[in-house]
């Protein structure tokens, strides 16, 4: 009896090895025939097992030059590969068309799963009927109807940041006002998006908001070294583990107390009915936000905030440091927005006002243009794709796109290096190729956010520039060209983007 159980768990442990040597023998094949179809592209040399990873051997400071570099050099179309992933970068618009609307590179890239531990399942990492199903169950939350309530809360949020910069104009010391950014855009967002009043120095709330530039620190650190995307060999990592474990338990016990607390509110009748709620609130009491089960929406509650959270930071960052460097780009706005509202320069901006701030939305797209705030993002290639420009994306590899290669093509923005807002007037506009410009993606996945980050900025914008005046110190860059650029998952200034402040 002994022997035959024996037998019976040698044959079962002989069909498990089998098992895995026909996965293994099968993940091989793919990968040579993805390496054997790029093979034709331009790139930097391959090297067995690592392919190009030593183009990206360097410090996290330095990797936004070298993925810049890689695109200058080799062009529109070129492959990179990192151990087993094989990146093609398609920065053509009519080839990023193709890609962006097909039907075989829908899923986001396998490096995004990196983010679900932190993050969770949310819309930036699901895929097929479960991105679609989700998707379906937040749109209406991010509504127009929605975006216009909010502005009084953008208005708000916006005269405290200004009082804070006020505070320092009097000290008249060079800062970095990027963390300054960051926590008008996190106060907002939490008001907003989560409906909550938490004070700004809530224990919880802080560690949540203090978590999520390392979650990303932590998604890079991972992205660029391959071998450690799985969960269970990054557990290895004796000296960055346990600070990535304390990030999860800081995003997940925040996100319980937001939901836990709303569920109460909403229980005892403290929010006021409305027609259309903001994100959370639309959430728990919608038939769509019915189909996400508590365990889904905490997921989305991360997603979202954290999300939203980083871009939002850096892009108000490079608006002010834009009008800080370009002085007569600031005076152009502040004319625009004094002669919008008149002498009450402190008034609460109203919803109506942004249709009149025409110049100060070409200056934020241009912004955005110049300093592509999320500069790279993939779609997995479930089929192969024939792209217009001849080329077959091969199944399995990753299609990327480098957004600031594809936001300086001299075709579609001459002298790409120039900062000019009118670049956006209707008729300069006219005739571009609508995959020229993507800040916010393109396509079914494009960002669900995209209304909410134009209509944030430009009420922030009208908030605090009539009330200041901003400059960059004597040995800050005095040309936009020159401003040096670090990533993470977003794009920021390497260094901090130190400015002056003074009162008007």
């Amino acid at each position: 009896m002994v022997a035959v159980v024996v037998l019976l768990l040698l044959a079962a442990a002989a069909l498990a090895v089998a098992a895995l040597l026909v996965r293994f023998s099968r993940a091989v094949s793919e990968l040579r025939r993805v390496r054997r179809m790029t093979a034709k592209l331009p790139g930097p040399p391959m090297y067995p097992l690592i392919g190009n990873a030593l183009e990206l051997a360097c410090s996290m400071d330095e990797v936004y030059d070298r993925l810049h570099s890689l695109a200058s050099t080799h062009g529109s179309m070129y492959r990179l590969a990192i151990a087993h992933v094989t990146f093609a970068f398609v920065m053509d618009p009519d080839d990023m068309e193709a890609v962006m609307t097909s039907g075989k590179t829908s899923d986001k890239s396998v490096t995004y799963g990196t983010l679900e531990p932190l993050m969770g399942r949310g819309l930036a990492v699901l895929n097929g009927d479960e991105w679609r199903r989700h998707r379906k169950a937040i749109s209406p939350s991010l509504h127009l109807d929605i975006l216009r309530d909010f502005v009084p809360i953008f208005s708000k949020q916006g005269a405290a940041f200004a009082d804070t910069l006020a505070e320092l104009a009097e000290k008249g010391e060079a800062f970095d006002v990027t963390p300054l950014s960051g926590a008008c855009a996190n106060h907002t967002i939490c008001e907003t998006v989560m409906a909550t009043d938490l004070h700004r120095n809530d224990p919880m709330k802080r560690d949540f908001l203090d978590a999520i530039p390392k979650a990303f620190d932590h998604f890079m650190y991972r992205v660029w070294r391959p071998w450690l995307l799985s969960e269970w060999v990054y557990s290895l990592h004796r000296s960055r583990f346990p600070e990535y474990l304390k990030v999860k338990d800081s995003l997940n016990r925040f996100t319980r107390k937001i939901i836990c607390e709303k569920k109460k509110a909403l229980q005892k009748h403290e929010i006021p009915q409305r027609k259309r709620q903001a994100f959370l609130g639309h959430m728990l009491v919608s038939e769509e936000g019915a189909a996400l089960s508590e365990a889904e929406l905490a997921e989305e509650v991360k997603t979202l905030v954290m999300i939203a959270s980083a871009s939002s930071m850096d892009a108000l960052t490079f608006l002010i440091y834009t009008l800080a460097i370009r002085q007569d780009i600031q005076d152009k706005v502040r004319q625009e927005l004094d002669d919008i509202l008149g002498e009450d320069r402190g008034r609460p901006l109203q919803h109506s006002d942004l249709a009149h701030m025409q110049y100060t939305e070409r200056v934020i797209k241009e912004t955005l243009r110049f300093f592509s705030v999320v500069p790279i993002f993939a779609r997995t290639v479930t089929e192969d794709l024939l792209l217009p420009s001849g080329f077959t994306v091969p199944r399995g590899s990753q299609a990327t796109f480098w957004l600031p290669y594809v936001h300086r093509n001299p075709q579609w923005f001459p002298e790409p290096d120039k900062f000019d807002p009118d670049r956006f007037l209707p008729d300069n506009s006219r005739g571009r190729h609508p995959f020229a410009y993507v800040p916010f993606s393109a396509g079914p996945r494009n960002c669900i956010g995209q209304r909410y980050a134009m209509t944030f900025l430009k009420t922030v914008a009208a908030t605090i520039v009539p009330r200041l005046r901003f400059e960059v110190p004597d040995d800050g860059p005095s040309r936009l060209e020159d401003v040096p650029l670090t990533m993470n998952l977003t794009v920021s200034v390497r260094g901090g983007a130190n400015i002056r402040v003074h009162r008007r």
